[in-house]
């Protein structure tokens, strides 16, 4: 079942508002980013239902970009929202199934640690995605990342980290 970016997020936000940290609009969209990277590298699924697009400063969600622009640099205070009906509006709501919410889980164990700007300098590795998008992209803005892309990077380094942990 694919997820939208926002149900992602504020799964994040929630672990952050529990283990009392503060998450930053470029930490979140980074933690995005690693878990949807992550997921097609091990399963060879997307987990999201929107691409994510190579932006000057990294990978960027469009919708998590206009979703929490308004706290800038600083800590995200309220969770995503969508409107129900056209008119009200609502929180979006958390992935319910359980091996998501693990695979959420040991994203934030392996990525929590990092700040917005460390976790921006990962995704800026060269030949990432990003990096491999941004270069094609020969100045065009919001290219999308090809998922076949992210997910032969994140099944490469993810099959490197099964071959160390065999030898181990």
């Amino acid at each position: 079942m694919l997820h939208c970016p926002k149900s992602i997020a504020n799964y994040f936000i929630d672990i952050a508002n529990a283990s009392g940290e503060q998450l930053s609009p470029m930490k979140l969209q980074k933690l995005v980013y690693y878990a949807v990277g992550w997921f097609a590298g091990h399963t060879g699924k997307p987990l999201v239902d929107e691409a994510v697009e190579a932006w000057q400063y990294g990978p960027v969600f469009p919708s998590l970009y206009h979703e929490f622009k308004r706290f800038g640099s600083g800590a995200i205070t309220e969770k995503a929202f969508e409107f129900a009906d056209g008119c009200n509006r609502r929180e979006v709501a958390t992935p319910g199934d359980p091996h998501v919410r693990q695979f959420l889980d040991n994203v934030w164990s392996s990525y929590g640690k990092y700040t917005g700007i460390a976790l921006s300098e990962m995704a800026h590795a060269a030949d990432s995605p990003w990096d491999r998008t941004w270069r094609a992209a020969n100045g065009v803005r919001n290219a999308d990342i090809p998922f076949d892309i992210i997910s032969g990077y994140f099944k490469q380094a993810a099959d490197k980290a099964r071959a160390r942990s065999a030898v181990a």
